[in-house]
């Protein structure tokens, strides 16, 4: 008999487009024109997901990665104050979600 094995779901980073397990991601929301980082995997709205690289997370700046997975039209300014917040998440080690 063969036991059964839990798989972590697959996502794709909005940036860079590669999958990764999806407790290794960092999970976003877009709440109405706002996009928030989803701290428990269970906030209701639009979620994304970001691989935890600093070089996607200038990337996904520079492309507009995010207008285009949150189907919104995020301005610079938001878009400043998210390329930091995930920076500090990033830096920090937090938001890893436990299975």
């Amino acid at each position: 008999m063969s036991s059964k094995t839990q798989r972590t779901p697959m996502r794709k980073c909005v940036s860079c487009m590669m999958s990764y397990p999806q407790n290794q991601l960092i999970r976003l929301t877009r709440k109405g024109d706002e996009i928030i980082i989803d701290h428990n995997g269970r906030s209701e709205g639009r979620g994304m997901y970001m691989c935890r690289n600093a070089e996607c997370i200038d990337n996904m700046i520079k492309r507009k990665a995010f207008n285009r997975a949150c189907r919104c039209n995020l301005n610079q300014e938001m878009l400043a104050a998210l390329h930091d917040e995930l920076l500090t998440v990033l830096k920090e080690g937090t938001n890893v979600k436990e299975s």
